[in-house]
């Protein structure tokens, strides 16, 4: 039987290296918008499963007292669920989820709602592309994905290396992101759905303005961001500018996106 679903949710939707984790933290810390996490994350499910004591039996069970339990956990008491939910690898499997536990429901809207409830939507990404790839591609070398705002390692995935340049690596990672967030905007025009649009740029220079105006967009009180900052620090160096450059240049592409 489905537990009562929040009156507020939203699904944080973006792609690897768009701020997303700088996001998850600021919304976490208004303290009325639940705690937002990769929850459907393929890599990770097996292990919120077990922290959370979540049967795993049968595929059926599994899934419905799954999603129970990671509304439960990304409501944190809060009356608001957040997600956040990458496209590759963790977003058509979630389709799939959903379309076994409510076969009934005929979109991909409908199926969200009678899992998780009304929600609103939120599109995270980055405009420079070619810096989200490079970051993507340092971290997936270097083992380190996030720091503390004090400097300290957040979340290290692999022993300490040192990054090489790829040209390979980074044009396959930039042909990732960009398909990436196309498949995004290719899914809310089929599901009619109008999200609110982010930047990664816009995040990282104004956070305090950024938060306020997606706290609005949940229908929370966006004076909840006041004295908010961040809790992570900015990972990108003089190494990240050189490989962009190069990249560009290798590749022939044109600089970088501005603000508009």
């Amino acid at each position: 039987m489905t537990s009562p679903r929040p009156e507020r949710g939203y699904l944080l939707c973006t792609m690897p290296r768009s701020g997303s984790t700088m996001l998850c933290d600021l919304l976490t810390q208004t303290g009325v918008a639940g705690r937002p996490n990769s929850f459907f994350r393929p890599q990770s499910m097996a292990n919120f499963a077990a922290d959370w004591g979540v049967p795993t039996q049968t595929l059926g069970s599994f899934d419905q007292s799954y999603v129970d339990t990671a509304i439960a956990q990304g409501t944190a008491g809060t009356g608001c669920f957040g997600m956040r939910i990458m496209w590759q690898n963790n977003m058509p499997g979630l389709l799939k989820r959903l379309g076994d536990l409510f076969p009934a429901a005929s979109t991909d809207l409908e199926r969200f709602t009678a899992a998780f409830g009304k929600l609103r939507f939120i599109h995270l990404l980055r405009r420079d592309k070619v810096a989200e790839a490079v970051s993507y591609a340092i971290a997936e070398q270097s083992g380190l994905w996030h720091r503390n705002a004090d400097g300290s390692e957040m979340e290290r995935i692999a022993p300490p290396a040192e990054p090489i340049y790829d040209y390979d690596q980074i044009h396959s990672l930039y042909q990732e992101v960009n398909d990436g967030h196309t498949h995004w905007q290719n899914w809310f025009q089929d599901q009619a759905i109008a999200p609110m649009r982010v930047t990664y740029e816009d995040l990282v220079d104004d956070p305090a303005t950024q938060l306020r105006g997606i706290l609005g967009h949940i229908g929370l009180d966006p004076d909840k961001a006041a004295n908010i900052t961040p809790g992570t620090a900015k990972l990108a160096d003089q190494r990240n500018t050189d490989w962009v450059a190069r990249f560009r240049d290798e590749a022939g592409l044109a600089p970088a996106p501005q603000p508009t």
